[in-house]
């Protein structure tokens, strides 16, 4: 393994050793940094307020995960979301003043977090599947929950071609094996079934909305502080 690789191994790895998809995890990880450093710090930042004021706030999804770690985290305050969601609210009101009746919306950038997100994406996938190829960390992956569909296909495509087989191969398994415990959990629901599902199976349908959709997270991720 180079030396570039070693500090994305040790997250990942770490990534690897919680439930779900660990990609979905360092993305939303990357995020609530993003959050942390705006508010925390950059809350004044003339930068920061234009990019705010061009998209007119965070996108829905995000503002939710703005509002998770502003209420759930005691060094991040309101004031900085309220000093930036100003400088939004102003614009919005600037569009607003040339509203024309051709018009079905208001003229905004992508949502700031979303880049980040983005950018969060391509490299830990980068990451992974250069790490793939290494056998401990293939070790790892095997013994894990594994990635999602949509990480899973970002993963594959960017993966080494030795990798991408046996990659694909792990992932129609997990597929396969999770197949059977829905249909199985469907048939031990039955009135008239002899025995109670498991609680994998059970718990079947929802690892069925992460794996083929993305994690999703009730709480911010980050050390409380």
């Amino acid at each position: 393994m180079t030396r570039a690789l070693e500090p994305a191994a040790l997250h990942l790895e770490r990534a690897l050793r919680k439930p779900g998809c660990p990609l979905c995890r360092r993305i939303r990880e990357a995020e609530e940094r993003w959050i942390w450093n705006v508010l925390y710090e950059l809350s004044g930042d003339p930068e920061v307020h234009a990019r705010f004021a061009a998209s007119l706030g965070l996108c829905r999804e995000h503002a939710a995960l703005l509002a998770q770690v502003v209420e759930t985290r005691e060094l991040v305050t309101p004031t900085g979301a309220a000093r930036l969601y100003e400088t939004a609210v102003a614009r919005a009101l600037e569009r607003l003043a040339d509203l024309s009746g051709r018009q079905r919306g208001l003229p905004r950038e992508p949502c700031p977090l979303c880049a980040v997100a983005r950018e969060a994406e391509e490299r830990e996938s980068w990451f992974a599947a250069q790490l793939l190829a290494v056998p401990e960390f293939w070790q790892a992956y095997v013994a894990s929950d594994g990635f999602c569909l949509p990480h899973f296909l970002s993963v594959w495509a960017r993966a080494p071609a030795a990798v991408r087989p046996p990659l694909l191969r792990d992932f129609r398994e997990r597929l396969t094996q999770l197949r059977q415990r829905l249909r199985a959990f469907q048939e031990k629901e039955r009135f008239d079934a002899g025995e109670p599902p498991t609680p994998e199976e059970v718990g079947a349908w929802r690892e069925a909305l992460w794996r083929l959709g993305g994690m999703g997270y009730r709480e911010p991720l980050l050390p409380r502080g």
